[in-house]
């Protein structure tokens, strides 16, 4: 996992993986606050990224989930999120598993989870196989946009 602030994405371009770092300033250069939600391709289906709008859940309701071809950059526009994250717990078992259809799989409550809460200007990186659970609520339950890009494995050398 990375957190970092958007601001400071080409002062730090010598420690943050290329992709990302031409990810994030392709976006830096679009207005993400009106661009509709959708898909849009930066360099094919090996790095993409979504426009969402989404209800934010309490922890009850979500799920924890791993992609293993793509790492996630999720970037929250409109309002705070709050990620798990846990690294790899090699007993934990999937319940339900959709890999190979949609690159992602979810699994239960993972026994050590921490927590960050990721503000509008900021980001965070789940790398491929790292566990997390997106789309928290901070305060209360409202709606969030965000981006979030895909970066497919290939592009940050795994």
């Amino acid at each position: 996992m990375i957190v970092a602030q958007m601001s400071e994405v080409s002062r730090q371009r010598t420690v943050l993986p290329e992709a990302i770092v031409r990810a994030i300033e392709a976006l830096q250069k679009l207005d993400l606050d009106i661009l509709p939600v959708g898909r849009y391709e930066l360099e094919g289906d090996k790095l993409f990224f979504m426009i969402q709008e989404i209800q934010l859940r309490s922890f009850e309701e979500s799920r924890t989930e791993v992609h293993h071809r793509f790492a996630d950059v999720q970037i929250p526009l409109s309002v705070a999120e709050r990620f798990g994250f846990s690294m790899p717990q090699a007993d934990l078992v999937a319940s339900e598993d959709r890999l190979e259809a949609n690159d992602v799989a979810f699994y239960p409550s993972p026994t050590d989870e921490s927590f960050v809460d990721i503000h509008p200007g900021s980001f965070v990186v789940f790398l491929p196989g790292e566990l997390h659970r997106p789309c928290l609520a901070v305060k209360g339950k409202g709606r969030i946009r965000k981006a979030v890009i895909k970066v497919h494995a290939s592009l940050l050398g795994l």
